[in-house]
């Protein structure tokens, strides 16, 4: 008779859903700085880039989160991994991975 156990890494990071707490994303896109602002329970979120305010939407997809846009050029497509410490740009083929700081507002 054969026993299988399975175990938890306690080392492990634990992940939580991105909105679980209201926080600001602070990352680099095209060599510039690039804030996210996540609300505590919503999946609508700002995107401050070059001094323009852009209204956004998370999709959560297996591992990262989708950011839905209007589609800019300069942007391109947009990922966050889900600890939120990792931005990713997608542009013309090219994938650009830049880290990203997290800090948690008090609601």
């Amino acid at each position: 008779m054969a026993l299988t156990l399975w175990g938890c890494d306690s080392q492990a990071p634990k992940i939580e859903a991105i909105d679980s707490q209201t926080k600001t994303l602070s990352c680099s896109l095209n060599g510039g700085p690039i804030t996210i602002e996540i609300i505590k329970g919503s999946l609508d979120a700002s995107l401050l880039f070059e001094g323009k305010e852009i209204k956004v939407n998370l999709l959560e997809v297996k591992d990262f989160y989708q950011i839905l846009m209007r589609f800019d050029p300069q942007i391109g497509q947009l990922k966050i991994n889900q600890l939120g410490t990792e931005l990713t740009q997608v542009k013309n083929g090219n994938e650009k991975i830049t880290a990203c700081t997290t800090e948690v507002k008090k609601s």
